[in-house]
């Protein structure tokens, strides 16, 4: 999971206005394409809509938790043989 990426990603869009209106406007490929992102995560980010960063950012959250929920062995002890 690309969790670091999608940090750098917001924290990037906080302070330049700039990247914050290409990845909230028309050119989000052109942007998320300069992170190190899955296809996975590049897919569901271009289908986020967002009306400002803090939407935006909360669905990157979301995604976040959903994903580091999916990938927790909640007793890894029962797979050790």
């Amino acid at each position: 999971m690309s969790a670091a990426a999608i940090d750098e990603l917001v924290g990037w869009a906080l302070i330049d206005e700039r990247i914050r209106e290409d990845l909230l406007g028309a050119r989000r490929a052109e942007v998320l394409a300069r992170y190190d992102l899955t296809e996975e995560e590049r897919q569901w980010l271009l289908q986020v809509r967002a009306k400002d960063l803090t939407d935006f950012a909360a669905a990157a959250a979301r995604w976040i938790e959903h994903q580091s929920a999916r990938d927790h062995i909640p007793y890894p002890y029962l797979y050790l043989a």
